[in-house]
Formats: C-alpha cells, sequence, structure tokens
C-alpha cells in the first residue's frame, strides 16, 4: 500500500477523500467515469478510500454518470453541484465582456468549493480539464490539497494549461504538452471489453455472421452534435456509389441529436447497414472489435480507442476546434491515418476516394493487450491519486 503524504488531513476515519473535477466534453466525463469504475471495483483501494466526490454543475451528464455508478460501488459516491463560469481566450470585446461577467460566476464557484473541500476533509483533487474544474482547482491550491492533473489532448485546455503550474503529479497522453509531465496515454474504460468474444458469435447489435463475412466493416462514428453535415456527405456518397455500399458491412451510430438523419440510410439499395443510436462503452467495445475502418471526428479518447482495436481511422476535425485538428494531425503521422476538411470544397470526393482505397481492408489483430494497457495506465493515476 502507497504511504500516504502525512501533510495532508485526513478524516476522522484515516481514509482519503477525493474530489473528481472535469467535463464538459465526452473525452472528459468518461475517463472520470472509468477511474470511478476502477476505483470502486477494487477493494484495495475501497480500503483507503472514504468517499468520492464528483464536483460538476448540477443536471448535466456528469452528475448522470456519477449517479448510475453510486448503487453499484463498494466506495461512497457523492455528487457536489457547483457553478462556474467560462474564461474565453478570444480577444473579441463580446469574448472580454462575457469573461467580465463569468468571473464573479468563478468566484462564487470557488468559494462554493473551499466550502466542500473543508466540509468534506477531501485530500486529493483529480483535474481532467473543463471550465467548471477551474473553481475546484482553485479551491485546492488555496486550501494546500494535493491536486492531480490529466490532460487528453496534444496541447492543454485553458483550465488545466492554468491548473498544471502548481500541481502535484501531471500525466498527459502525449508528449510535450505540459511540463515534468509523466505521459501515461488515455484514460479508458475496461468496459470496452465486456463482450470479448464477439468475434467468435453472431452479434447482437449486428445482423450478420461476422466470422463467414469477408467484407471488412466500417464503423461511422462522427458523434451528435455538430455532426449533420458529415452524416449527410456519408449518406449522399453511399447512395450514389453501389461499389462503396457493397464492399463495406457498415455500421452507424447517429447519437442523440441525429435521429432524423435514420431515413436516410435506411433507404441505401443493396447494402448491409446497421443503425444504432445511443451506444454503452461495451456495445462500442464489441463493435471496436470487429471494425476495419473507421469515419470519425478527432477527439482524443475516440481516436485512442480506435488504436487500442488496431482500427484505420477516416479522421473529420470537428471544424472551427484547433484541438481536433491537431489531435487528427498527429495520428495520421503517427498511425498514418486519414485527414479530411469539411470545409474543403473536395470533401466529398475526397471522403469517396478514401473509402474506395480501403474496400479490400482488414486490420492486423493487436500485437499487445489492449486491456492491459489501459488497466496499466489508470494504475499510474490512481497511485498518484492515493
Amino acid at each position: 500500500m502507497k504511504t500516504r503524504d502525512k501533510t495532508l488531513p485526513t478524516n476522522p476515519t484515516g481514509k482519503i477523500n477525493i474530489a473528481m473535477a472535469g467535463g464538459g466534453t465526452w473525452g472528459h466525463v468518461f475517463p472520470i467515469r472509468s477511474l470511478l469504475q476502477t476505483l470502486s471495483s477494487s477493494s484495495t483501494y475501497a480500503e483507503q478510500i472514504g468517499t468520492i466526490y464528483r464536483f460538476w454543475s448540477k443536471d448535466s451528464l456528469e452528475q448522470q454518470t456519477c449517479n448510475a455508478l453510486q448503487d453499484s460501488s463498494s466506495i461512497k459516491i457523492s455528487f457536489l453541484p457547483i457553478i462556474s463560469g467560462k474564461l474565453r481566450r478570444e480577444l473579441s470585446l463580446k469574448a472580454i465582456f462575457r469573461n467580465g461577467s463569468d468571473f464573479f460566476k468563478l468566484l462564487t464557484g470557488t468559494v462554493q468549493s473551499c466550502h466542500y473541500l473543508r466540509k468534506y476533509q477531501i485530500n486529493t483533487v483529480f483535474c481532467k480539464g473543463g471550465y467548471v474544474a477551474l473553481p475546484v482547482v482553485v479551491a485546492a491550491k488555496l486550501l494546500k490539497k494535493k491536486l492531480i492533473l490529466h490532460e487528453s489532448d496534444t496541447h492543454p485546455g485553458l483550465v488545466n494549461h492554468i491548473a498544471s503550474r502548481r500541481t502535484n503529479v501531471n500525466f498527459t497522453a502525449f508528449p510535450n504538452v505540459l511540463p515534468n509531465a509523466q505521459v501515461v496515454g488515455q484514460l479508458l474504460s475496461d468496459d470496452l471489453f465486456a463482450s470479448s468474444n464477439a468475434k467468435h458469435h453472431t452479434s447482437q447489435l449486428l445482423h450478420w455472421e461476422i466470422s463467414a463475412s469477408k467484407r471488412p466493416i466500417l464503423f461511422i462514428m462522427a458523434g451528435s452534435q455538430g455532426a449533420k453535415t458529415l452524416y449527410e456527405v456519408v449518406a449522399e456518397i453511399l447512395h450514389r456509389n453501389q461499389k462503396i455500399t457493397q464492399a463495406f458491412q457498415i455500421v452507424i451510430t447517429l447519437g442523440q441529436l441525429n435521429q432524423e438523419l435514420r431515413a436516410s440510410f435506411e433507404n441505401i439499395q443493396d447494402s448491409h447497414i446497421t443503425i444504432c443510436d445511443f451506444l454503452s462503452q461495451s456495445q462500442m467495445g464489441e463493435i471496436y472489435q470487429q471494425a476495419d475502418l473507421c469515419i470519425t471526428r478527432g477527439g482524443t479518447t475516440s481516436l485512442a480507442e480506435q488504436k487500442l482495436f488496431n482500427i484505420k481511422s477516416i479522421i473529420v476535425p470537428l471544424p472551427r476546434t484547433h484541438d481536433q485538428a491537431d489531435n487528427a494531425k498527429r495520428y495520421a503521422e503517427h498511425h498514418a491515418d486519414i485527414v479530411l476538411d469539411q470545409n474543403a470544397p473536395s470533401f466529398a470526393w475526397d471522403l469517396e476516394q478514401a473509402l474506395l482505397a480501403h474496400t479490400q481492408y482488414h486490420k492486423k489483430a493487436p500485437s499487445t493487450s489492449p486491456l492491459k494497457q489501459i488497466q496499466e495506465t489508470k494504475k499510474l493515476v490512481i497511485e498518484a491519486i492515493l
């Protein structure tokens, strides 16, 4: 068992209380969810931990994922709502004015966070990024709490950039992102491997016998928000090019905000298409195990998951976000993935040609155990937290 820093106050039981702050995107929410699952499923960790407090705004996805874990966890998990404003890096008058008004929200959130950290005798704060995490980070440093940070992207978000200067330990997914950081990769979910025998049976999600098929499997996952244009282009390509629809077995997850596009894919002739709505992590893992090629956005969590399963990615970064473009560039350089610009006049043609070039593509099996990789990453972070 790791020796605890005796300079940190403990609760009356002698166990560590932990605050987790981070969210705003799935790439922040689900890594924290994965850490919570790992902590709550281990008797060794449970012996050291009193309560884990999940900080974020009220009625959020962060609160929903926290509440869903409470009944099954061997560790007490509580959600604490706070208020926060958002800092913006833009220099426009509108951004400056909004930063000024949100400054008072940040002050309110900092006071709330200080109150919670004192009241619940929290010893360690883990930050994943996102603007609501900033008051928690500030409170942690004011009260001299242990602060651990993990940055997923190739360039740090504003909150992690600010927090990294006064943390106890910085973890990153990529090198040269934050000073004095330990590069550990992404925090991914063990649930991805819940259906580890998917190759050997007929999938509950897919309506064909995978083991008998010679067609490569194309997985299309562009997310929900901001994905409509990409899905429309994909549907247009599949409608006009039968060579693609006949060459691939296609799985599409539309997300909750694009259900009106379902009809655009259902009436494609001579195709092998399965359309999914929201997918759990275990369902995603089942498809990842089978998929050869993926059309995806440039979120680091999704890209890292695809690489665990040796999937070749056609990356279409979300426009107007430099983070996804930078992530995509790195994956193209290191994994020979394909990067396309959705705003380019030739985008539809470029995507069509990329698919035609891979009609015979089949991935190779990963050379190392993906599950072991993600467990080792989480173990390093958890040991620093404890």
